[in-house]
């Protein structure tokens, strides 16, 4: 079975607890890149010609689908309605 096959064979509910999941990844993804960009900036002093980063949307869901697979799988091993 592939992925489409997969995602057509889930119902509503399937499809509304892995969107929240991956909502609260995203929520998780954003808190730290922001945290991790104030620990480069502590750790630079805050120099004027340190680099600015900022948080694109192509890292923060690659860091959320890291989140993503993590929580998934802790989550599936303690709850049996998790597809």
């Amino acid at each position: 079975m592939n992925l489409s096959e997969w995602l057509y064979s889930l119902s509503t509910t399937d499809h509304l607890i892995i969107l929240f999941l991956y909502c609260i990844c995203i929520y998780l993804s954003q808190i730290t890149l922001k945290s991790l960009i104030e620990l480069y900036d502590e750790k630079k002093g805050h120099n004027k010609y340190r680099i600015r980063f900022r948080i694109t949307p192509s890292i923060l869901l690659l860091v959320a689908f890291i989140y993503c697979l993590f929580l998934y799988k802790i989550l599936k091993e303690l709850f049996n309605f998790i597809p």
